[in-house]
């Protein structure tokens, strides 16, 4: 009972000294020339330089908007009680992050910090992946104590940043993705866990997110955060199989609302098939119906041009099937050489100002 006691003592005792560490480096903080914080207290943008006051504000929307969209792919990230510093107009020659130590805390209480010496001229690739990093750090930390650390390789940091962009983005870096996956270049689980480690960043970007899929609650995400960098740890029992079986299940998938990848526009023609009798016409048309469901209008109408035609088919008016057929194909060869000109086809938005 004695030494329960002791330890609930300890215990209240190290909780009041982490508060008071935290105030006072909070305070430390908001002594910092130009302090700006967000609306929840997770982050502040700090300026060295008063000439630099004015890109306070933009600073700190970019870290929101990153931490914001990380929290959303993988698990709340930041908080109050330890808040990211971002410090702008430093001496340091580079975008970095560095560890602040509170002088005399027993308890090793430590403050993430990244150091931007120039906004103007950052490069906003390696300032997003500071804040990611910054940021799973720390919640790396929260959850095991004061000296977890993250176990990530720097590719994988990368890459759950990327699998939290937006979906042109990653419309995009599927269909390179895919350009390595069509040519047997999609490298097999074992290769993203060797101790040099570089994949291909559009494949990272799918690794990742299958991770994430695979380790799908919170607490299985946050264990993540500290488990060591081995396969069976990140994995579980995966098969060997399951990683490609997972990227070619997602080829059709409409990232964009009215788009249409390359990729998938050559899966589509592979449909376009010389029926064999009525019924299988009737066939061919609903696996293209369903095809163009969400498409850009391009595509929807070439889409029915050979719906036209696989109809004529299906009465028996092949004449009329082998006239439509022609107009089809004519059409279907001029969307091809649009589609090997750029990776994706889009709908024209609309000129002008338009109503909501």
């Amino acid at each position: 009972m004695r030494r329960t006691l002791a330890v609930l003592v300890a215990t209240l005792a190290s909780a009041s000294a982490w508060a008071a560490v935290n105030e006072a480096a909070i305070e430390r903080f908001k002594s910092l020339p130009g302090p700006m914080q967000s609306a929840d207290g997770t982050l502040y943008v700090a300026c060295q330089s008063p000439e630099r006051a004015n890109l306070r504000w933009p600073v700190l929307r970019f870290a929101e908007g990153v931490r914001e969209n990380l929290s959303d792919a993988f698990v709340p990230l930041g908080t109050a009680d330890a808040p990211l510093l971002i410090v702008l107009g430093t001496e340091t020659n580079r975008v970095e992050s560095v560890t602040r130590r509170s002088v005399g805390a027993a308890d090793g209480f430590s403050q993430l910090a990244i150091h931007v010496p120039n906004p103007e001229t950052v490069d906003l690739e390696v300032f997003r992946e500071r804040i990611a990093e910054a940021l799973l750090r720390e919640r790396a930390r929260a959850v095991a104590g004061a000296y977890a650390s993250l176990q990530w390789p720097e590719w994988f940091v990368r890459a759950v940043v990327d699998a939290s962009r937006g979906n042109v983005w990653r419309a995009e870096a599927y269909e390179k993705a895919h350009d390595l996956f069509a040519k047997g270049g999609l490298p097999p689980i074992d290769a993203f866990f060797t101790p040099n480690a570089n994949p291909p960043r559009e494949v990272a970007a799918f690794f990742a997110q299958w991770v994430l899929e695979r380790n799908a609650s919170e607490a299985d995400r946050t264990t993540l955060l500290t488990a060591r960098w081995v396969r069976p740890a990140i994995l579980g029992a995966a098969e060997d199989d399951a990683w490609p079986t997972w990227f070619r299940a997602m080829e059709d998938t409409i990232f964009v609302p009215g788009t249409l990848t390359r990729s998938q526009f050559e899966r589509w023609s592979k449909l376009l098939t010389e029926p064999k009798d009525a019924q299988d016409a009737v066939r061919i048309s609903n696996d293209l119906t369903r095809y163009a469901v969400g498409r850009p209008q391009a595509f929807r109408d070439l889409t029915a041009l050979y719906l036209g035609a696989y109809g004529a088919f299906a009465t028996g008016d092949t004449e009329t099937y082998r006239l439509r057929r022609a107009e089809a194909d004519s059409s279907r060869n001029l969307l091809a050489h649009i589609l090997s000109l750029k990776p994706i086809l889009e709908d024209t938005p609309p000129q002008g100002n338009t109503a909501p």
